[in-house]
């Protein structure tokens, strides 16, 4: 039996299939559920999404599933940065500076410092030596690997969600190292890997962050 699951927030469509399905079988099954499927792209269509980022004061942003409520300082000498403190996130920045382009590089950096521990730590409990990974901008995939050069992606996006969304989908890359395919010994991996990956891809996928401008004192 395949299962098939569509994610927010775009309705892409996710089928696993075991080995003995064909291509075809698939394709069909896939016809056949199309009536629900456009059912849930139109629910996932009326929920509430993010307001254009303008990285102002007030505006709130995700950093490891944690809310921050933005303040933006300007300064006249030294480099543009970023910090937290309690519930907020501080943007320091002179005029020279592009805003996106300084958030971007703040979630880049984090992010590679949490993936190449959690890289470290299963790829040592895996055995694994043989790969290359990069943090690339993705608008479908939380990651992605090439098999045949044993390439991992990891979307920027993740800087936004709890870690330990990011460590099923470090454990998922991975995974396909060994399988290629979303089949039953993928399944089988993964449960054995990682026991709650399924409530972590659901947790993963239901992460909506709540329109960026809030009124806050």
């Amino acid at each position: 039996m395949a299962f098939l699951a569509v994610y927010p927030p775009d309705g892409h469509v996710h089928v696993s299939a075991p080995d003995y399905l064909s291509d075809d079988d698939v394709r069909s099954y896939v016809v056949s559920k199309w009536a629900w499927i456009m059912r849930q792209r139109e629910i996932f269509a009326e929920m509430p999404r993010q307001t254009e980022r303008r990285y102002i004061s007030g505006e709130s942003h995700y950093l490891f599933g944690t809310r921050y409520y933005l303040k933006v300082e300007e300064i006249t000498q030294g480099q543009s940065e970023i910090c937290t403190k309690g519930t907020f996130m501080y943007m320091r920045l002179n005029r020279a500076t592009n805003r996106h382009l300084l958030m971007q590089e703040y979630y880049r950096t984090l992010l590679k410092d949490e993936l190449q521990h959690l890289l470290d730590k299963w790829t040592d409990k895996l055995g694994i030596t043989d790969y290359t990974w990069q943090v690339k901008t993705m608008k479908t995939q939380w990651g992605s690997c090439t098999t045949k050069s044993r390439l991992l992606l990891f979307n920027l996006e993740l800087a936004r969600v709890p870690k330990e969304c990011i460590e099923y989908v470090v454990v998922h890359e991975l995974t396909h190292l060994d399988v290629e395919r979303h089949n039953s010994l993928f399944e089988a991996l993964m449960t054995q890997r990682l026991p709650n990956w399924r409530t972590l891809r659901q947790q993963l996928n239901n992460f909506i962050a709540l329109p960026m401008l809030d009124k806050h004192e």
